[in-house]
């Protein structure tokens, strides 16, 4: 904006007094420094909207496109191609009614100060009345023109009706910009829409987004007094890409780039590297870094190995989810949707397990994990809770979730119990990966992986084991068989388009005997190293006559922490019971140096277990034994001592 406001000596002289005290010179401002406004890639639609200023009719382009994507940059870039053509070096043909012209922009707080007793809509009046006479120098620009509409009543700010007589009648030139979903505001009114010409603006592709912020590049560097390495550059790019889908190119990659270099400055570095952008990713978006650096460098990743770790008992289960994670890994999944798995089995099997080491081995992240436990949202209006109540200002724990870690897995636990409007409500999520929020906000989930469990069909999945041993090595003629039956109970309690909505239904086996100890020493293991990095003891299994007895144990606690109903899923009650709770009451009590180490003898004593009918004259295990646990201190060669 001008001083005439300040001067009012200005004032009298210009041709156009309100439009340079109101409105921002684009030409001028471009023109100082002409190569950083230059809109690369946008060729095309910059010689749309001189096509369209040469209408006879409906001769006002409006830039219709997302948040970021750089509607006000092609205004600048119209700017850059008029300063250019001065010299003969424009990329796009500028008609001759436009190469001395201006392009001013107006924003609409600028003129409702009515501090001088003047008020808006005069000004404006004023404004469109100079752009009129004038029309030969200037082209009147406004960014948010949504904002025009029924902004004003009573004889209040209504820029809209305002400007509908100078447009209608061709009086000036005139430029807007807005959403795709603003734009729906200035449809229902017929009138003004009438008067505007869409231009829909996409994102840059990604090879016009590097050429945008190589240019962009230059002037940090040129401030910043630093260098961007070529693969930063290219970071930024694919790194927003595959990180920021809820933001828009280019102006996400220039963000990356902008946000680095100032860091590197303020650090005193010379240079941007590709670490800086991942650095920068993981603070937006929580994800650790070398995630981000191995996923840039396409290091694979065994999956299996690392999920088998942990989950016992299940290896076809695991094969099919690490297939579905190389595909997402690769980008060969549908890009419209997130990754959808739907984990059938018996309580106890896993499936939670599983769901949270693949946020650990796919995102590299054991946090990036939300469970949502569904037979909370039985009620009617339990979306709210998932996606927010505008009325009582609460947040949608889901919503929140993915507008903060949109790079997780949601696990949707035993989706049978949730309320019908619950399950439509995850259509939407399913199918498109998105969910609007309680504010009317777009989250994106489409780089989430969906895992839901369900119980349904645990008598059919517990008959089919009971023969096979296992589904892992059903033919396909058997494995079509058993998930017919299986499609017969989910309907049940899901509807058709729920069921076909998941990428993949994954049966968990239940376990055997060698699984169910196998999880054990595991769990078990885990336990144990826990207590000797944290508090220095160290553990012995022995049995009543000091021999050494750890598989003693082990049986123990798979005969009282596991079932067939339950599965493993009292297993860790029963460890903590038997083992941890013991520990820690004597530890409690115990004097010593932090440095001290410590020794827990684990004594199982009694009668084998044995199989005794119950009420029902059904059999199973019962496990009298009795687990005695001595926590003692121990010098310096490790041998005990009597506390």
């Amino acid at each position: 904006m001008s001083n005439t406001k300040d001067n009012p000596s200005l004032k009298q002289l210009s041709k156009t007094p309100y439009a340079d005290e109101y409105t921002t010179d684009f030409t001028e401002k471009v023109k100082k420094d002409v190569n950083n406004y230059i809109a690369y890639g946008r060729e095309e639609q910059i010689a749309k909207v001189f096509k369209i200023l040469l209408n006879t009719r409906k001769n006002s382009p409006t830039l219709i496109g997302d948040a970021g994507v750089g509607k006000s940059a092609i205004v600048e870039g119209i700017c850059a191609e008029i300063a250019l053509a001065k010299e003969g070096k424009n990329r796009v043909r500028i008609p001759d009614e436009f190469k001395d012209i201006r392009i001013r922009s107006l924003e609409l707080s600028s003129i409702i100060n009515e501090k001088d007793g003047e008020n808006a809509l005069s000004r404006l009046k004023k404004i469109v009345e100079e752009m009129s006479l004038y029309k030969k120098e200037n082209i009147l620009f406004i960014d948010e023109v949504h904002t025009i509409m029924g902004s004003g009543s009573d004889g209040a700010l209504d820029i809209g009706n305002a400007l509908k007589p100078a447009l209608a009648r061709g009086e000036i030139y005139f430029i807007s910009a807005t959403t795709y979903e603003e734009f729906t505001i200035i449809e229902e009114d017929a009138a003004m829409e009438r008067r505007l010409n869409p231009i829909y603006i996409n994102e840059p592709s990604r090879i016009e987004a590097l050429e945008i912020i190589s240019k962009v590049k230059n002037k940090n560097e040129k401030e910043h007094f630093i260098s961007y390495e070529k693969e930063a550059l290219e970071a930024a790019v694919d790194f927003s890409i595959r990180y920021m889908a809820d933001k828009q190119l280019p102006d996400k990659a220039i963000d990356l780039i902008d946000e680095a270099g100032s860091a590197a400055y303020y650090e005193e570095r010379d240079k941007v590297t590709i670490r800086d952008i991942a650095q920068l990713i993981h603070e937006k978006k929580g994800i650790p870094v070398e995630t981000i650096l191995r996923i840039s460098r396409h290091e694979p990743v065994n999956y299996e190995e690392e999920i088998k770790k942990v989950v016992k008992g299940q290896d076809h289960a695991v094969t099919q989810v690490c297939q579905i994670l190389r595909k997402s890994a690769t980008g060969m999944k549908d890009t419209g949707s997130p990754a959808s798995i739907l984990f059938m089995g018996t309580t106890g099997t896993g499936k939670t397990e599983l769901a949270k080491q693949v946020a650990k081995v796919y995102f590299g992240d054991e946090n990036a994990f939300l469970r949502l436990d569904m037979s909370e949202y039985s009620e009617e209006d339990a979306p709210s809770a998932l996606i927010g109540d505008r009325a009582n200002g609460k947040k949608g724990i889901l919503t929140e979730f993915g507008k903060t870690k949109p790079y997780s897995v949601i696990l949707l636990d035993e989706m049978e119990k949730a309320h019908k409007s619950v399950n439509n409500l995850l259509l939407g999520l399913l199918d498109a990966g998105r969910l609007k929020n309680a504010d009317g906000r777009l989250i994106n989930f489409k780089e989430c992986i969906i895992i839901g469990t369900t119980n349904a069909g645990h008598q059919t999945i517990r008959d089919k084991f009971r023969i096979s041993g296992g589904f892992g090595a059903l033919s396909q003629q058997e494995n079509k068989a058993f998930m017919k039956n299986l499609h017969k109970d989910l309907a049940l309690d899901f509807t058709p388009e729920m069921i076909n909505r998941w990428n993949s239904i994954i049966v968990m086996n239940m376990l055997s005997e060698d699984v169910i100890y196998e999880i054990t020493d595991s769990r078990v293991r885990v336990k144990e190293q826990e207590w000797l990095r944290d508090h220095n003891i160290i553990v012995q299994y022995l049995d009543d006559e000091n021999k050494e007895n750890r598989e003693g144990i082990y049986q123990y606690l798979k005969n009282i922490g596991t079932d067939e109903l339950n599965g493993a899923r009292p297993l860790a009650r029963a460890i903590e019971t038997v083992l941890t709770n013991p520990i820690s009451d004597q530890l409690y009590y115990i004097q010593r140096e932090d440095a001290e180490k410590l020794k827990a003898t684990i004594t199982l004593s009694g009668q084998p277990p044995k199989h005794e009918p119950d009420q029902s004259g059904r059999y199973s295990v019962v496990d009298r034994r009795i687990v005695n646990v001595k926590l003692e201190k121990m010098d310096g060669n490790m041998n005990l001592q009597v506390s």
